[in-house]
């Protein structure tokens, strides 16, 4: 009777642990879900068939394949709990987050949808056509691959997605080389043509692993405080950094290996640290190249302490822009030992709309000049733009300190310049 009780007590026990953890199991959620409504931001209308890959946060990597809104605008997706950031592109539009602008994350939470409503401009570009295609590494699709369609002078670009395919969007009719970048992989090349209108597709590359090539350099810092920071090897035609091709200085030296064969434009202190790499050089003779053909090459940056932007600006931690009407005025702190400022304004395809340099003589001019004394102005006020600010769009301001030297042929010479990842403005009213 002992025996057959405690048999007993057993099953019971047993099916209460069996139900019960498996209750507590169904009840774990490690999931969320994105969701959110695609516009047309000028005239608000739906948009169908926005191509959307979503990337981790944390390793820039994407979590998966394109997707595509439905007819009616929207996108929904889920995912595993985590950071994450979204692109988004689609022929006839500007691709969302543009180029020169960090994307924004944002968090998944357990059980819980984040709503993520995007608003998308029609692209200015005219006569353009889209290039779509395949990567493959070792007979394996290879996702988080840039790939860039370059003729010399602008590159278009988009990033492989899990199962190693991309689409270019908006790209200008012409002739283009097509190559993909990653970090430790070289990649085949392939010449096309685009014509307006039209696809090309089938532009699949090849990537054999095995690059062996180095970049190496030192920061020399002026008038600042040493810091370590950010060196990251970008492309010349898009400005983007090349997956993997990214690193932090240790003891204010730094060594980016498997660089893949090739030309690249290199950059120190990106992120936002107070710290950007002395101006004047970048402004006059444009930014520094590096050519890498499976070697160990030097590249060395001089680093200054940035000008300080009160506003209107994204804050640090975000490139979240600061809401402006279409006149904003535009702040910053003194800077030490200035002549003069220059402003600059930028749009979101890359363009200076008011104010910055001018290089199409044999010396660097200023299109504005700012006195020392003044640490503030509006944004047009001498009538130069050649555009206005318009309503729902995304725009970056920035401020260069001048000071006067006659060892100079311009006689001055750029000291600083404010953060690169700062001044993000977008237009309400």
């Amino acid at each position: 009777m002992a025996d057959f009780f405690k048999w007993n007590l057993c099953v019971i026990l047993s099916l209460f642990l069996f139900f019960g953890c498996s209750k507590d199991d169904n009840e774990i959620q490690v999931t969320g879900v994105l969701s959110g409504l695609i516009v047309d931001a000028e005239t608000g209308a739906s948009i169908s068939d926005v191509s959307i890959i979503v990337f981790d946060a944390n390793t820039n990597a994407p979590t998966g394949n394109t997707f595509l809104s439905d007819v009616d605008g929207n996108y929904s997706i889920e995912l595993l709990t985590g950071s994450y950031f979204i692109k988004l592109s689609k022929q006839g539009y500007s691709r969302v987050p543009t180029l020169d602008i960090i994307p924004i994350s944002f968090a998944i939470i357990a059980g819980q949808t984040f709503d993520k409503p995007v608003e998308m401009f029609k692209s200015n570009l005219n006569n353009t056509g889209f290039i779509s295609g395949n990567v493959i590494s070792g007979n394996e699709p290879q996702g988080g691959a840039l790939v860039v369609a370059y003729n010399g002078t602008v590159g278009f670009s988009s990033v492989t997605d899990q199962n190693g395919d991309y689409n270019i969007y908006n790209v200008s009719a012409g002739d283009y080389s097509v190559k993909a970048f990653l970090a430790n992989h070289n990649s085949s090349e392939l010449n096309i043509a685009v014509t307006t209108d039209m696809e090309t597709s089938s532009t699949d590359l090849l990537l054999s692993t095995g690059a062996t090539g180095q970049v190496t350099g030192q920061i020399t810092f002026l008038s600042t405080q040493n810091i370590e920071v950010d060196v990251a090897l970008t492309h010349p035609g898009t400005g983007e950094t090349i997956p993997g091709l990214t690193t932090h200085t240790s003891n204010f030296s730094y060594s980016i290996s498997g660089v893949p064969d090739g030309i690249y434009i290199g950059r120190a202190t990106y992120e936002n640290d107070n710290k950007v790499v002395d101006p004047d050089r970048i402004v006059k003779f444009g930014e520094p190249t590096v050519s890498v053909y499976a070697v160990s090459t030097e590249l060395n940056f001089d680093v200054t302490g940035a000008v300080q932007l009160i506003g209107p600006s994204n804050d640090f931690s975000t490139s979240e822009p600061a809401l402006v009407d279409t006149s904003p005025l535009l702040e910053w702190t003194a800077y030490s030992s200035t002549s003069d400022y220059v402003i600059e304004v930028v749009n979101s395809d890359g363009k200076i709309i008011w104010g910055g340099f001018n290089n199409d003589n044999a010396l660097t001019s200023k299109n504005i000049i700012i006195p020392s004394d003044q640490t503030s102005i509006q944004f047009n006020i001498d009538n130069n733009a050649t555009e206005p600010l318009e309503v729902g769009k995304i725009y970056r301001w920035r401020v260069y300190a001048s000071k006067d030297d006659v060892k100079e042929e311009t006689g001055w010479k750029l000291i600083s310049v404010s953060e690169d990842q700062q001044g993000l403005i977008k237009v309400l009213l």
